[in-house]
């Protein structure tokens, strides 16, 4: 019994995902998971450390410029041209070349992380003065040890990836999609051992801890795959080629974002105390629902789509196209509704710690209310721009997102200096910008591809109103509950109204899907009998984790 037990649970860690919804579920039970562990270290830095507000804006601040680094050098390369070229050579059984190809990808790719993270290092301090100006003298000098220690994290980080990017490749979703969990449990496990004594360096341990354990828990399963890592770096195959043209676009669209994420910290200096901390913590819970469904499906969508492109069927990349945001909507349609009239009991629960005040968390919760209103419109940009790359497209991305950039940054500056909104103006910037770039990149890609859109307006109806619908059964009962039934000054009954409500607005939303019949409810359905009987699926697989002991 228990060598079945283990032998099923190799199983299941190595088991193929065979369409992109089985293997977006595995990746969004893992990110909620994860963004569990990641409310509980935020609420404990909060805990923590927020009587010195400043303290914790530094800690949000200093986290900018090697998450910067990280995200425009290796995840620009992952996301646009790794996975799509690595997936060829896969599909063409050259295991053996396809692991020269993406060992010589990693050297390059990381010696150029390690020459920027060195960079990093050496001129942390004036970095710090342009990224934080409106922070004085002793939190630029906390920022910038800060920074060093988080930038040597963005190593370990930088290697993991590329993995996760090979095990995503041969579809196996499982053990990427738990990593971050690891990664989160490490940041925990710093603020908890070395908080008390080493101070705000703890969580900054913590990441240099977690992004270790990230890169791990990786190894056995690229190994099972037969990835073998070499010291090799042949930038003249035509593979590397191909990746480094569609990688520049990419790592320039990032450029962007990151540029505008930094930007938004920079304009937050300028505020009081506390306003870093604040957007930080609002953006996190409205990109809750993003992180559980837009990005799972982004993720798990690029392996098939890759496979459908090189296979010249535009047709069923359409279908398959069409699906997919259909299914992404009829879920982050409802969540976007649930964190909109939720916001300020999940703000409690998220970071509702003693030292958070009240008009602080009545701030956050509208900054939430406000991000929330694009959940929907920024999870769909994680698979539109998913298809340009399948498509060997990162030119028209890079396009739309630099508008977008540009519409973001000038409206902050705006509503910030001119209007003098505070940072409930950027919060408005970041979704008028979110909302226009996904409308913009919808009927380019439609327009290029040549893909019906009619097919999917009048599902799309049906979820908007359905959706409208229960953000109402949510508001009522809200109100009610919470004046006449739930003492909400308390965590159990603040707790048991949210699980309350939130029952009541699904049953509502899922009522309405079954009278309007929308489609994808069924295919859920269909999803979680399939989950129900996983035994039955693993026990058919022929796929098992061997044992071998061949080295990376």
């Amino acid at each position: 019994m228990f060598k079945r037990f283990i032998a099923n649970g190799k199983d299941l860690l190595s088991k193929e995902s065979s369409s992109i919804l089985s293997a977006a579920t595995i990746i969004m039970f893992a990110t909620l998971l994860s963004a569990l562990l990641g409310v509980i270290r935020t609420r404990l830095l909060i805990q923590y450390f927020y009587v010195d507000k400043a303290v914790v804006d530094v800690f949000w601040a200093a986290f900018r410029l090697p998450d910067m680094v990280f995200q425009i050098v290796v995840v620009g390369a992952l996301s646009s041209a790794f996975i799509p070229v690595f997936s060829k050579y896969l599909e063409k059984d050259k295991e053996q070349e396809a692991s020269s190809i993406a060992s010589s990808m990693i050297n390059i790719v990381m010696i150029i992380m390690m020459i920027f993270s060195l960079g990093v290092f050496i001129w942390a301090k004036p970095l710090s003065y342009l990224i934080a100006g409106g922070f004085s003298e002793s939190q630029i000098i906390l920022m910038a040890a800060l920074t060093k220690i988080m930038a040597t994290a963005q190593i370990f980080f930088g290697f993991s990836s590329f993995l996760t990017g090979i095990i995503q490749s041969h579809k196996r979703f499982l053990i990427p999609a738990f990593s971050p969990v690891l990664y989160n449990l490490g940041i925990i496990l710093g603020i908890i051992l070395f908080g008390k004594s080493l101070g705000i360096f703890g969580p900054a341990i913590g990441v240099v801890i977690g992004s270790i354990m990230h890169l791990l828990a990786q190894i056995p399963l690229a190994r099972h795959l037969r990835f073998r890592y070499s010291l090799v770096c042949d930038h003249r195959h035509p593979a590397v080629h191909e990746m480094a043209r569609l990688t520049f676009p990419r790592m320039l669209t990032l450029s962007l974002t990151q540029i505008e994420l930094t930007v938004i910290i920079a304009f937050a200096s300028w505020l009081s105390a506390g306003s870093v901390t604040m957007i930080s913590i609002a953006t996190q819970l409205a990109n809750l629902p993003v992180r559980l469904i837009g990005i799972p499906i982004g993720q798990a969508s690029l392996p098939f789509f890759s496979k459908e492109t090189a296979k010249n069927d535009l047709t069923h990349l359409a279908a398959m196209v069409n699906n997919s945001i259909l299914q992404m909507l009829f879920l982050a349609l409802p969540a976007s509704a649930i964190v909109l009239v939720l916001r300020i009991p999940l703000v409690r629960l998220a970071y509702g710690a003693d030292s958070f005040p009240w008009a602080e968390t009545v701030l956050t919760g509208k900054l939430v209310a406000v991000l929330a209103i694009s959940i929907a419109a920024r999870s769909l940009t994680h698979i539109l721009v998913r298809v340009f790359y399948s498509m060997h497209n990162t030119r028209t991305p890079l396009y739309i997102n630099s508008f977008s950039t540009l519409l973001n940054v000038s409206l902050s500056y705006y509503f910030l200096f001119v209007t003098k909104s505070g940072i409930l103006g950027m919060a408005i910037a970041i979704t008028i910008a979110s909302v226009l770039e996904t409308l913009i990149l919808t009927g380019t890609l439609y327009r290029l591809a040549q893909f019906g859109v009619k097919n999917i307006l009048h599902p799309l109806y049906k979820m908007l109103v359905t959706s409208v619908i229960t953000a109402l059964a949510l508001w009522v009962p809200l109100r009610v509950l919470d004046q006449l039934i739930f003492d909400t000054t308390r965590t159990v009954p603040l707790i048991l109204l949210t699980l309350v409500v939130t029952i009541i607005g699904l049953s509502v939303y899922l009522s309405l899907s079954y009278a309007f019949n929308i489609h994808e409810l069924t295919v859920f359905v269909r999803l979680a009998r399939k989950i129900g009987n996983w035994h039955k699926a693993l026990g058919a697989s022929p796929e098992t984790l061997d044992s071998s002991e061949s080295s990376v």
